[in-house]
């Protein structure tokens, strides 16, 4: 029996861990945060909450459309990596970009979210699919 290439096991473990750390940081916590108490501040609370679901709702509705589009993608395999690397890199952008958005600017902070959302759930369709090679 061959041993496994631990390269692409490690690699999809780094991966796994730093893919927590964005939903656990940015998504249930510092985003929410920032966005009533910075971006939104001068906004009503029932308001900005709305304004926070309607930016969850729509990325989730792009992702529900490009899901098995990306699905079929991601079983062909020859783009696995590189989407990947693609839909990570417009998450990392999109996250990154929070910084540039000033105080009241609560409609570019919505966008810049749910572009790094979109990032996100896409980099996870290819994330899964991988999971098939590390896996013995």
């Amino acid at each position: 029996m061959k041993t496994p290439d631990r390269k692409p096991i490690v690699s999809w473990a780094l991966y796994d861990w730093a893919n927590s750390a964005f939903a656990t940081t940015v998504m249930a916590g510092f985003f929410p945060i920032f966005f009533k108490q910075y971006w939104s501040q001068d906004v009503a609370l029932t308001h900005s909450t709305f304004y926070l679901g309607v930016g969850n709702s729509v990325a989730s509705l792009i992702i529900v459309i490009l899901a098995p589009i990306l699905g079929a993608m991601a079983d062909t395999g020859g783009l696995r990596k590189r989407m990947l690397a693609t839909f990570a890199s417009l998450g990392v952008l999109a996250t990154g970009s929070l910084y540039l958005v000033q105080v009241g600017m609560w409609p570019f902070a919505i966008l810049l979210y749910a572009i790094a959302v979109v990032g996100f759930s896409g980099a996870n369709t290819f994330y899964d699919s991988l999971l098939v090679i590390v896996s013995p």
